[in-house]
């Protein structure tokens, strides 16, 4: 599914963490939809990230890819994604 970038604004900490960002108008596919405790996050084909995120789990310490939450996108057609959309159009995810 294609997906246009609609929000490019990250925090100085963000930068830090993020080397690869995307850019708002440029148009992305999903790789991948993540569900964290900080909502719905997408992995794009076209960025690709160090696994330099971490989270603790049942006492044991992972580390992911960092993703970009799904309001920072909208479809072609300019309306905002749900997961249910990204979720059936992609069949990737949790």
């Amino acid at each position: 599914m294609d997906i246009i970038c609609i929000d490019d604004n990250f925090t100085p900490e963000q930068m830090a963490d993020i080397p690869n960002r995307p850019f708002k108008d440029k148009m992305y596919s999903v790789r991948d939809v993540v569900k964290s405790a900080n909502g719905i996050g997408l992995l794009l084909n076209e960025i690709e990230n160090p696994k330099n995120g971490w989270t603790m789990r049942n006492g044991m310490k992972f580390t992911f890819e960092p993703n970009f939450s799904i309001r920072r996108f909208s479809d072609l057609q300019h309306q905002p994604l749900n997961y249910e959309m990204i979720r059936e159009v992609t069949k990737v995810g949790v």
